[in-house]
């Protein structure tokens, strides 16, 4: 699943009924319209931490939308969903006195990895989270609600999947193959999903980040495949935590060496802004 493609796809207003209906499906909640906002969130501070989300969207009730695609296994992209939704809150927050009612923040996170085992609710692909009192289990409020779906690791044919999520992620998981491989499912909404995704389908500019975004994971994943065997090699923890800080360090300056700034590094790696830095300073 590469998040160029995934941008592409639901982050551009003639493909905005496709991300309308995923959100439908995904909330149970029922949208009459909505309009893409700013991805870049602005920090409270001058010397603030900004949230950029792949997609952020609002309906005409005020729900908040933030969707994030995230390539690259992370120790705490749960903990990101949480900064997130709460920037979104803060962002409401009218000048002067305010009772702190806010509109819905819903957050939706699309993985290619699974998430912790600690954090998953069954042993299905779809989590969600909310608000709720721990001895009751009541709602607190529905203000605020999380769904992580896991695309990657998805394992299900078209005719195991038994729900529109399912379906969903069956069809993201095998998106470079239907593209090339037209699918046979008769289904009107999947079906524009695939005429959307068509590598065709984008302009020149598009077309070249998604090579490039293409690019930069495979060359990821090979430093981090090289650094593991180096530091199995070695045979101990040590050298395997050497290995991943060195592969860290020669990816962000490859990158950085391609004209790419350290927040798209970010966006890419998943390391924090200031550890690329540092890095590329060393």
């Amino acid at each position: 699943m590469i998040d160029v493609a995934f941008r592409y796809i639901f982050g551009t207003e003639k493909n905005k009924h496709l991300l309308k209906v995923l959100l439908e499906h995904v909330f149970k909640k029922d949208i009459q319209e909505i309009t893409y906002d700013n991805t870049a969130q602005v920090p409270e501070s001058l010397d603030g931490r900004n949230a950029y989300f792949d997609v952020f969207c609002k309906a005409v009730d005020g729900t908040d939308f933030i969707v994030e695609c995230q390539v690259k296994e992370q120790d705490y992209f749960t903990e990101r969903a949480i900064f997130y939704t709460a920037r979104a809150i803060s962002n409401q927050a009218p000048k002067g006195e305010w009772d702190y009612h806010f509109c819905p923040v819903y957050f939706l996170g699309l993985t290619d990895f699974r998430l912790p085992e600690s954090v998953r609710s069954s042993n299905g692909y779809v989590h969600r989270f909310s608000l709720i009192n721990e001895e009751t289990g009541a709602t607190m409020t529905d203000n605020v609600r999380y769904v992580f779906m896991e695309v990657g690791p998805f394992q299900k044919a078209f005719e195991e999947c038994n729900s529109f999520e399912e379906r969903f992620l069956h069809y993201m998981k095998n998106l470079p193959k239907f593209v090339s491989e037209p699918d046979t499912h008769q289904d009107t909404y999947f079906q524009e999903l695939l005429q959307a995704a068509e590598y065709l389908n984008m302009d020149k500019e598009t077309q070249a980040l998604y090579e490039r975004r293409l690019k930069e994971m495979r060359d990821i994943k090979n430093v981090e495949d090289f650094m593991k065997k180096k530091a199995k090699a070695e045979g101990m923890e040590e050298g395997m935590k050497k290995g991943r800080a060195e592969g860290h360090a020669d990816i962000v300056k490859a990158m950085s060496a391609k004209g790419l700034s350290p927040e798209e590094i970010r966006e890419c790696t998943g390391l924090a802004l200031d550890d690329i830095h540092a890095m590329l300073l060393s």
